[in-house]
């Protein structure tokens, strides 16, 4: 009986381990690195986005700006107008 019990713990012990190690390869990142994620991003605008901006909207704001086709260029669009038109008056 006692064998038995020996060998179901080997066997635990085995699958503990096994399992364990596997997931830690499974979630190790690569260790060469991608080195396409170091290059810096390319632009095709006059002047590169460099800056974030936060600031406060409302829920329905927000809800319209998301529904955009590319809420971050429609923002920076509106603001432009809405700069453009300040140093215009």
């Amino acid at each position: 009986m006692t064998d038995v019990n020996t060998t179901d713990l080997k066997l635990y012990l085995y699958v503990h381990v096994s399992f364990k190690l596997y997931l830690h390869l499974s979630t190790m990142p690569n260790p060469k690195g991608n080195p396409e994620n170091l290059k810096p991003l390319k632009s095709d605008r006059e002047e590169p986005l460099t800056q974030n901006l936060n600031f406060r909207v409302t829920e329905k704001m927000k809800e319209e700006v998301k529904a955009q086709d590319d809420p971050p260029e429609f923002c920076r669009e509106a603001i432009q107008k809405a700069l453009d038109e300040k140093k215009g008056k």
